[in-house]
């Protein structure tokens, strides 16, 4: 994994606006959009303090043989096949379920009932765009009362 991707993912896993990042590096813009497409490296105390607010170390970044671990949601964000504003949205959706998953008046029942509802729903649309009818064996499984 090259610098470049490292970058993009532990610049949005670290919660920052690249906007506001290059400004905490004291860097334009411009310059972090050069570093992210490959065009220009970052000299080494940019590269120094780019480590410290990615609460990463140096060669984390430089060494193409070490690659980052990345959760579900950083998978399809950075490697989606859709195009980036589906995907934005599908961000957006999945901060949204974790804000309501966190809630602790959210009853497990009905956590339980919410996510039976979203699989319902994605085998019946995965259903329309096929040829195939709705595995109501599989959907069962997630209709259960347990």
């Amino acid at each position: 994994m090259e610098i470049q991707e490292k970058l993009e993912i532990l610049i949005k896993r670290n919660g920052y606006k690249k906007s506001d990042f290059a400004s905490a590096l004291g860097i334009t813009y411009r310059a972090l959009a050069n570093y992210i497409n490959g065009s220009r490296f970052p000299r080494q105390k940019i590269l120094s303090d780019m480590a410290v607010l990615l609460d990463t170390d140096e060669e984390t970044l430089i060494d193409n043989n070490i690659s980052l671990s990345l959760s579900s949601e950083e998978k399809l964000y950075f490697y989606g096949s859709s195009d980036s504003e589906i995907l934005e949205n599908a961000d957006e959706v999945l901060a949204s379920v974790e804000k309501l998953l966190s809630d602790k008046k959210f009853t497990d029942d009905d956590k339980r009932a919410f996510f039976n509802c979203v699989a319902e729903k994605y085998f019946r649309e995965k259903a329309k765009n096929s040829d195939s009818p709705i595995d109501t064996e599989l959907l069962s499984c997630y209709n259960t009362n347990s």
